[in-house]
């Protein structure tokens, strides 16, 4: 019997993973802080439910599920992030532990590793050293949920590329940047969704893995380059390095799902 699973965060990329999960016959429940997106959603197949994490106590229904994918940002910049982000976590736990979820994909990001001088290289076995506070609020997060579910496994995705993001826009027009030599580490939308599907299909629990594309490209190289293939002015850089370089590794997601990326190569990622 195909499991029933919720999405908790249905935007740029949990309305995707939503969508295909239902065409591939999963039952799923999808939440969205946007009353305008209750009909689209439903329209794809998705049973929507209206959820402010904030202000809404979880919906009844909700996390009635085999699986639960807990896919929202803490958000950059905003004040009292670490506190806000812990209250969001702790208010699924308490409602996904009350209907007795035990499976569960928590959506993180490779900006939890702060990177090494000395080794840039980065895997699952380094600790992470958060430089952000949206990256330290998801590194707490990953703690606290890892203490409440065994079958937690952790997704720390790189920078987001699909769908309508296009690297391209990301550095173009812009001058004096600095770390231009520093790796660029990121993975597209459809990868993304199919390395979930995997996780879910093969009952892949207890783990943490980096979903990152396996090229890595300087900043200046990178962005130079898709900016003058789009036709935008291309960013200029300084000598400057404001911080360590990192590579993050996908190996072990490779070798423990047999997977080959999709788009392997950040330069030529579609649209």
């Amino acid at each position: 019997m195909m499991p029933t699973i919720s999405i908790v965060g249905c935007g740029w990329m949990g309305w995707p993973i939503a969508k295909y999960l239902t065409l591939n016959n999963y039952t799923i429940k999808g939440s969205t802080t946007s009353p305008s997106k209750l009909a689209l959603l439903e329209a794809d197949g998705i049973l929507p439910f209206l959820f402010n994490l904030d202000s809404d106590p979880v919906p009844e229904g909700l996390l009635d599920s085999d699986v639960l994918f807990i896919n929202f940002p803490p958000g950059r910049g905003a004040e009292g992030v670490l506190d806000r982000y812990a209250r969001r976590i702790q208010k699924i736990i308490e409602a996904a532990k009350k209907q007795k979820v035990e499976k569960i994909i928590f959506a993180s990001s490779t900006g939890v590793y702060a990177g090494s001088e000395t080794r840039p290289m980065i895997d699952e076995n380094d600790t992470p050293q958060p430089l952000r506070t949206s990256a330290q609020a998801m590194w707490n997060a990953e703690q606290t949920l890892a203490k409440s579910f065994e079958q937690l496994t952790v997704l720390r995705f790189a920078g987001l590329v699909g769908a309508g993001r296009k690297a391209s826009n990301f550095l173009a027009g812009k001058s004096n940047l600095p770390n231009p030599n520093h790796a660029v580490n990121l993975v597209h939308l459809e990868d993304c969704i199919a390395i979930i599907t995997i996780i879910i299909q093969k009952d892949i629990w207890g783990k943490t893995y980096n979903v990152v594309a396996d090229e890595h490209p300087s900043r200046q190289d990178l962005y130079t380059y898709l900016s003058t293939e789009a036709g935008l002015i291309p960013p200029t850089f300084s000598e400057q390095v404001t911080r360590p370089d990192k590579i993050v590794s996908n190996e072990k997601l490779k070798q423990d799902l047999g997977y080959q990326f999709i788009h392997s190569d950040p330069r030529y990622f579609p649209d």
